[in-house]
């Protein structure tokens, strides 16, 4: 069997939900998809991986219709034949359906006109029943516990809701066409229990025969989502096969082609001189908490979902409003509520968000303008912007921590996650900050760019940043800090470090139904 022709389960003898075959694709002479073929049997669903550049996002947009590959690729969607590309509505009445990593959705829209623009259910010169299109758009919505008006603006809502649009509007696309779904990077804005109920939907759909290809980063989700994965590295399908036959390691051994054994960086030992002290600082979730950060030590911060830990980052960089405490930086103490990102900054505070869509990055200018920014007086002489001396840094600082495309004046939306993050990352890095505060850096990245990522958070500790990482990735905070805080409800119900810090640890802290110590004060880790 060739690669690509893989399909789980006994229904290889009924014609496939999907098959590609033979999709080439090169950009300025350089191969980066080399004869794909990929078919899914009906009810499938299929995960498709690979770190940024391996071509998933390549193959998408050729199944969407969006890049011509070379001559030769065809697709076919049960009976009906297609040379590739084709035209994207065609596709869409041939049953297949999308969800686009950047959502494409209008953000001056209301929520009813994205859900069902071109999907409304008039026919000929009828009128469309308003009062039945705004509750059928309801009911989906509802079923992933989103409760916002169907008029409401799209540009209004949470990260998470606006993903919950899109999704939708691709559920309702598979529902009424059956077909192919492709999803990629739903999860990326999602919590843990939107995730479950977007899986469930996703089940029900394969149930009722829709084939399913998840593209998806967060390998804990692929192998407990998809029935079978194909691997792609380089252009080329390196493996593909039944899901329940993979381990997470085995997966991530044959997105990178080397062992898993060298994902994780080794860490240098912590010092003893604090950089930041925060002393009983509270905010809307966290509540009374303290914490010492040591130069060179990597902090985890961790827990259930609105345990608190994902506040904590702003709150001790001004981004948030505390309630009470006091924080102490550069040898000065102040009132926690008096905190604000320009003061925190100018004592050697950096925060990197979570959300690169609207906090972190400002999408639709240049890479350039994203990472000078911070910097952008030191190009300044006698009032005049020096762009040459401004494109020369960014450029510099691009090479630096590994951003492909290396080019300063490209609009940071065109860079695929990974790209974007370490080019944020950089941003930050070149204000030599002495305390970095991250939150869920390796979010909708690569498994490339994570490693990568890890490395240079691995990098600025030992060059003696104190680094805090808030974050629900457990496996990783248990193998990259030096110590991990985990909280619940709000407070700090434990902390582990050495011997004690492991995954399970972590899990069994913050999964425990005993309430917090009343007045916990931090443990005098040794740094060894």
């Amino acid at each position: 069997m060739k690669p690509g022709e893989f399909s789980s389960g006994d229904a290889g003898a009924a014609a496939p939900a999907l098959h590609v075959s033979g999709a080439s694709m090169a950009f300025g002479g350089v191969t980066v998809l080399d004869d794909v073929s990929l078919s899914l049997a009906r009810g499938e669903i299929r995960a498709l991986v690979g770190k940024n550049g391996s071509g998933k996002s390549t193959l998408i947009k050729i199944l969407s219709g969006f890049h011509r590959p070379r001559p030769g690729a065809t697709l076919q969607l049960g009976e009906r034949r297609f040379d590739l590309p084709a035209a994207p509505e065609a596709l869409r009445a041939a049953g297949l359906s999308f969800v686009h990593q950047d959502l494409a959705l209008n953000p001056d829209a209301s929520i009813l006109d994205n859900v069902l623009v071109g999907r409304f259910s008039s026919r000929g010169l009828a009128p469309i029943a308003w009062r039945s299109e705004r509750a059928r758009v309801e009911r989906a919505l509802a079923s992933f516990g989103v409760t916002h008006p169907p008029h409401r603006r799209v540009r209004d809502l949470q990260a998470v809701d606006r993903a919950l649009v899109a999704i939708t509007r691709g559920l309702i696309d598979a529902q009424e066409h059956g077909g192919v779904m492709v999803l990629d990077e739903p999860s990326a804005f999602l919590s843990e229990a939107d995730v479950k109920r977007l899986f469930a939907a996703i089940r029900t759909l394969a149930a009722a025969g829709t084939a399913v290809i998840y593209v998806s980063h967060r390998l804990d989700e692929v192998l407990s989502l998809a029935d079978s994965v194909t691997v792609l590295r380089d252009g080329v399908v390196v493996h593909e096969g039944p899901a329940a036959a993979l381990s997470e390691d085995a997966l991530i051994g044959h997105i990178l082609g080397e062992d898993i054994r060298r994902f994780y960086p080794a860490l240098a030992p912590a010092r003893d001189d604090v950089v930041l002290s925060a002393d009983r600082i509270g905010g809307a979730l966290v509540k009374s908490l303290t914490l010492r950060l040591h130069r060179g030590e990597i902090v985890g911060v961790t827990g259930l979902s609105g345990a608190g830990f994902e506040e904590l980052p702003y709150l001790l960089s001004g981004a948030l409003p505390s309630t009470n405490g006091t924080v102490t930086l550069g040898g000065r103490t102040f009132p926690a509520r008096l905190l604000r990102p320009h003061l925190t900054r100018a004592l050697g505070v950096a925060l990197l968000p979570a959300d690169r869509q609207r906090a972190s990055g400002a999408q639709r200018l240049s890479v350039r303008e994203n990472v000078s920014l911070p910097v952008l007086d030191r190009f300044f002489s006698w009032g005049r912007l020096d762009r040459a001396a401004e494109r020369s840094a960014v450029r510099t600082v691009l090479s630096r921590y590994g951003v492909r495309p290396p080019d300063p004046d490209a609009q940071l939306y065109t860079l695929s996650g990974g790209n974007q993050q370490k080019a944020l990352f950089g941003k930050w890095m070149q204000t030599k900050p002495d305390v970095l505060l991250l939150h869920e850096p390796t979010q909708g990245v690569d498994v490339g760019s994570k490693q990568e990522i890890f490395r240079e958070i691995e990098q600025a500790a030992a060059d003696g940043v104190a680094v805090l990482i808030a974050s629900a990735e457990t496996e990783d905070l248990a193998n990259l800090c030096h110590r991990v805080v985990v909280l619940r409800r709000g407070a700090v119900v434990g902390e582990l470090a050495g011997a004690e810090l492991s995954e399970q640890t972590i899990n069994n802290l913050a999964f425990r139904e005993a309430p917090p110590a009343p007045e916990y004060e931090e443990k005098k880790v040794a740094h060894a």
